[in-house]
């Protein structure tokens, strides 16, 4: 509101018009009720959405929306209704094909504010909670979006909590959400819920890509900085000029990325109360790790995106981790271990599923311990 109270406050509007006190029926628009300016979005469950003033005399709050946040909200209606044509009305949905989008701005610190951690992380409160329904294949994704996501990098690579919480704390959250035999039903009809999130990085390619902690594995083990389809598997994306960002981040939302199968079993061995036995080699390198070496659940999500975010030439992922467990499995036999002294090497190089293999002789050495629920 305004600090001194004796000029009304104008303020360019959401679409580059200068608006003040425009018509109620005209949205998006900005409105200055007692001082405040607000953004009456379109498909938005939160009213108002608060746009930072360009006037220094003038305070608004809460959860007001920086230049990057605003920028979302924009590109967003211009990306889904092109034609000007977008909703008129705040309880309009906006549309994404035949799917409903409701936006929603999730403000900092708010005791119902979507908050996530991993560890002992600080608390990490996205900007928008982006909804998306979908009535045709009974399917709702609850899915968040940081516009400023990385604006300072992200000082911990791969193992950053907001990183890891955009990731794989989603995965987290719907062990839980099946645990408590929580179900989304409309209608009579029992509906696919699921929980997604992405990060709109206002730091540059480069500039991450040159990070070492982003880096990640070629299929010789070697370090090598990811490209923009990695970061993009990461859930990690860069605005461009104009809207056609939006599609990628709407994508990433409605659509598993390779990683997410790896992210959601790293979710289940991490929960003490479930049940897991590994089938196929992903799942058994995962296993492998979690019993091998004690981790926190950041530094275990970090190796995992490191490992198996670069595909090979041929478009395999994870590449190296086979490698890599073919050369534990001939170390194994150099020593004569478990009476395979006599084996020969090329059978154990060109083992097919080399991970699965080394979790049977381990765990028939006895030197797997007891991980919770494993067998």
């Amino acid at each position: 509101m305004p600090r001194n109270g004796s000029v009304p406050p104008r303020q360019g509007g959401l679409f580059g018009a200068s608006l003040s006190c425009p018509d109620i029926d005209n949205l998006p628009l900005i409105v200055e009720p007692q001082g405040g300016i607000e953004v009456l979005a379109p498909g938005s469950v939160y009213q108002p959405l608060l746009l930072s003033p360009r006037d220094d005399t003038i305070d608004v709050g809460p959860g007001k929306l920086d230049e990057h946040e605003e920028a979302f909200v924009r590109d967003l209606i211009r990306r889904l209704h092109p034609a000007g044509n977008h909703p008129r009305s705040s309880q309009t949905p906006l549309k994404w094909g035949q799917r409903e989008i409701w936006l929603k701005r999730n403000i900092e610190k708010r005791d119902d504010s979507f908050r996530l951690r991993v560890d002992d992380s600080d608390w990490f409160y996205p900007d928008f909670i982006v909804w998306i329904v979908d009535y045709e294949t009974r399917t709702q994704v609850f899915g968040f979006v940081d516009p400023k996501g990385l604006s300072l990098g992200a000082g911990g690579g791969w193992s950053d909590a907001k990183v890891v919480c955009t990731l794989y704390m989603p995965h987290v959250v719907e062990r839980q959400l099946a645990a408590s035999g929580q179900k989304v039903e409309f209608a009579g009809q029992t509906w696919t819920f699921r929980v997604r999130g992405v990060l709109v990085s206002t730091s540059s390619l480069a500039s991450l890509s040159a990070q070492a902690k982003f880096n990640v594995r070629d299929d010789e083990g070697r370090n090598a900085s990811p490209g923009e389809a990695d970061f993009g598997r990461a859930r990690i994306v860069f605005p461009k000029s104009g809207t056609s960002y939006i599609d990628e981040v709407l994508h990433l939302l409605w659509h598993d990325s390779s990683l997410d199968h790896l992210l959601a079993v790293s979710a289940t061995l991490f929960d003490h109360s479930a049940y897991f036995a590994p089938a196929g080699e992903v799942e058994h390198d995962l296993a492998l790790r979690h019993r091998e070496i004690a981790h926190s659940e950041s530094d275990f999500v970090a190796a995992v995106v490191g490992d198996y975010l670069k595909p090979d030439a041929a478009g395999h992922y994870g590449a190296w981790v086979s490698k890599n467990r073919r050369r534990q499995l001939m170390d194994y036999a150099s020593v004569g271990k478990w009476g395979l002294g006599g084996e020969k090497v090329p059978d154990i190089r060109e083992h097919p599923t080399p991970c699965e293999e080394l979790w049977k002789r381990k765990q028939k050495a006895g030197e797997l311990g007891g991980g919770t629920g494993e067998r």
